[in-house]
């Protein structure tokens, strides 16, 4: 679905993504973990086309990812789902949704899909009319999550869903992340908690110093030593 071939990306003279080789495939979960200032929101700001390339190629599902403007990435299914939730807080729950689905033409299915999303998050109907900013931090996450679905994603791009969450909101979130998948949404997932990560994960890569240092199925990277000393504290 996705193939990353020789990415290279720099902010300023620093070169911060360095010769990135990867695939994801439709219908699976592929994590991607590794230590802060790693390079990867870096990465899946590049695949959404709002980091600029200094080389490489991408490709979806045989489009040249490279010349395709931001918003034709949203509307052939790449949807971002960003750090730090990124909701618009003075904006109700109701409007944050509808503006999900702003490359696609408003009218009966878009109102369906608004009804799926209320299904799948009862507190965000329960909440329609409050401002987003007066949500929990894991009401803003879901809340970010259903704008990112009212998109139509076929690759939903995840960026530290579980930051700043209570264990037991973060077991929720992951919980729907399966549920995407049984849907039929491939996801490449970043996340700081490499265990939980790995442990949902298809298969999943390592980042090191904006470079892969491993690649495998989730199981293999879990069982892998220098995964657990680094990443899983063990």
């Amino acid at each position: 679905m996705l193939a990353i071939e020789g990415l290279v990306s720099s902010y300023g003279q620093i070169e911060v993504l360095h010769e990135i080789n990867l695939k994801i495939h439709s219908g699976e979960i592929v994590s991607l973990v590794g230590a802060n200032g790693a390079g990867k929101s870096t990465l899946l700001m590049a695949i959404s086309g709002l980091q600029p390339l200094d080389g490489g190629k991408m490709t979806f599902e045989g489009q040249d990812l490279n010349r395709m403007p931001v918003d034709r990435r949203v509307a052939n299914g790449i949807v971002q789902v960003p750090e730090g939730r990124q909701v618009f807080k003075d904006l109700s729950v109701h409007d944050n949704l509808r503006l999900g689905a702003y490359t696609r033409k408003q009218g009966p299915e878009v109102e369906r899909d608004l009804q799926k999303v209320y299904g799948k998050f009862p507190i965000l109907e329960q909440k329609r009319d409050n401002l987003a900013g007066e949500l929990s931090g894991g009401q803003q996450q879901m809340l970010a999550i259903g704008r990112a679905l009212m998109a139509k994603p076929r690759l939903l791009l995840l960026d530290e869903p579980s930051m700043g969450l209570a264990p037991l909101i973060v077991e929720e979130i992951f919980g729907i992340i399966r549920e995407l998948k049984e849907e039929g949404i491939t996801v490449f997932l970043v996340e700081q908690n490499a265990s939980q990560a790995l442990a949902l994960a298809d298969r999943g890569y390592v980042l090191e110093t904006g470079r892969v240092v491993l690649e495998g199925t989730g199981r293999e990277l879990l069982s892998n030593e220098k995964v657990r000393e680094a990443y899983l504290g063990m």
